[in-house]
């Protein structure tokens, strides 16, 4: 399924699921209920069970959303998931959340939204006062007014439910969503509503759309604050010729090289081969914090098995990077000179939205290079070592494994192969790389794409024995304190 690309085919989709709601699921459900239930009464729908709605009406909403639980393995991770069950912070017991909305591609699911669903026949709160708008009502009733009906009980429950995630994640998801299939309650600011530590409870955050002709009419609102690449605050993937559209020219404060991999295995009689695809991506960034990430729809580059072959590969992808970054600057109509990565990793927030390594999949990744234009250097930073081959580490007694890596291998993912000027064999820096990060060693680890708990290197996921002297993330890593390499450069 594709995305929907904007508030115009979101209402178009809205509109399709209501009136298939309204004209088939309807009369559907009534003709059941008089079969098997015994209630011949027309127009029962808006008595059906909470499942209905999810089944016949949320779904397909949240669905016209980009909020999808229904892709397959190889397209990539959910990012909604129903029925989630969490340890309630109030009560102690298993409850169960009707859905969680995550960052699919993180590398630890940050939480982005928590929807609850009631039946039809569930009604808005009755104004307090006359003059009193639901928002108003609402915000009332999160400060502990008594509301109509069971809405005490709903407010209470999403107290828990939210506190319940931040306690669990550290993080508080971007958005909380009441619906059934009349209503709509956005809650903007979840912090704001039901965290104990914030007292404001600002009737504007929070957005009441009272039917479905109201969703109808304010579509564009719903899309801009629902939305999953609104919601998580990042752009997807855009082509150069979109760029005006998102930013003008003088809101661009960064721009970065990067590169879109794709990892594969390919079986042979006598062998597996890991296959590297590569395209080029370029970062921008506006001055309000916002990134874009832009990739060209020219060809994708294989990293080449021949040895005689990587320096034109090398030069390929340079050619084709600094073509993206020109056709970039000529849309925009300004020129920009690249970051290094020791200024992306230097600043924490960029650091946070945009990681040096991010997992968009399994065995796909986007990879921020900074002024550079490939994850690994022409030659290491240091001439003539001799760990680059195993015969001499073994020699030395501080070989990787039993044997040398002589065929590209994925087991170890290694694509370099013993003494060639790429690869690695000295086991403590293997030993090094693969350490994890801790709570405890997190400071010493220094900043970081990999989450506690993942693998010191950057790369490890899909290149385990690269040269650490000819990867790009060298002076990231050599700056932290628990990594020294026993190669030295000069000073």
């Amino acid at each position: 399924m594709r995305n929907v690309h904007n508030a115009d085919e979101f209402l178009i989709s809205f509109r399709k699921i209501s009136d298939d709601y309204s004209r088939v699921y309807g009369p559907m459900i009534d003709r059941l209920r008089q079969r098997y239930a015994g209630q011949p009464e027309a127009g029962l729908l808006d008595n059906s069970l909470e499942a209905h709605g999810r089944v016949y009406f949320v779904n397909g909403f949240l669905s016209a959303l980009n909020w999808r639980f229904g892709l397959s393995p190889d397209k990539g991770l959910p990012n909604l998931v129903p029925e989630v069950p969490i340890r309630s912070e109030e009560r102690g017991t298993i409850r169960f959340l009707d859905y969680l909305g995550l960052e699919s591609d993180a590398a630890i699911e940050k939480p982005l939204l928590v929807i609850e669903t009631k039946r039809a026949s569930a009604v808005l709160p009755s104004a307090i006062t006359p003059s009193a708008t639901y928002s108003e009502i609402l915000s009332r009733g999160l400060a502990g007014e008594p509301l109509s009906g069971e809405w005490n009980t709903w407010i209470n429950d999403l107290k828990d439910y939210v506190r319940t995630v931040h306690r669990l994640t550290g993080k508080t998801p971007q958005r909380v969503v009441l619906i059934n299939t009349i209503w709509l309650i956005i809650f903007l600011d979840p912090s704001d509503a039901f965290l104990e530590t914030r007292s404001g409870r600002d009737p504007n955050r929070i957005l009441i759309f009272s039917s479905r002709d109201e969703i109808e009419r304010r579509f564009n609102e719903i899309f801009l604050n629902l939305e999953y690449y609104q919601v998580r605050k990042q752009v997807p993937q855009i082509a150069p010729v979109e760029l005006l559209f998102y930013l003008t020219p003088d809101k661009v404060d960064h721009i970065m090289h990067g590169l879109h991999i794709i990892y594969t295995e390919q079986p042979s009689f006598r062998h597996v081969a890991p296959i590297i695809k590569i395209v080029p991506v370029i970062f921008l960034r506006s001055r309000y914090g916002e990134w874009f990430h832009i990739e060209s729809s020219a060809r994708d580059f294989e990293l080449p098995h021949r040895k005689d072959d990587l320096f034109r590969h090398l030069a390929e992808i340079e050619q084709a990077a600094e073509e993206l970054r020109s056709e970039v600057l000529r849309q925009l109509g300004i020129d920009m000179t690249p970051s290094s990565l020791l200024e992306h990793y230097g600043n924490e927030e960029d650091l946070s939205a945009i990681p040096g390594v991010r997992q968009c999949r399994r065995d796909e990744f986007l990879i921020v290079t900074g002024n550079r234009t490939h994850y690994f250097l022409r030659e290491p930073s240091v001439p003539g070592c001799q760990y680059h081959d195993w015969v001499a580490c073994n020699s030395a007694g501080i070989a990787s494994g039993l044997a040398p890596i002589v065929l590209r291998s994925v087991l170890p993912r290694s694509f370099f192969t013993s003494a060639e000027p790429h690869h690695c064999a000295h086991h403590d820096v293997e030993s090094v790389k693969m350490t994890a990060i801790t709570y405890e060693n997190q400071a010493r680890c220094g900043p970081r794409s990999g989450q506690v708990g993942q693998a010191f290197c950057e790369l490890w996921c899909f290149e385990q024995r690269l040269c650490c002297r000819t990867c790009v993330f060298e002076e990231v890593c050599t700056r932290a304190p628990v990594f020294q390499l026993p190669c030295r450069r000069e000073a």
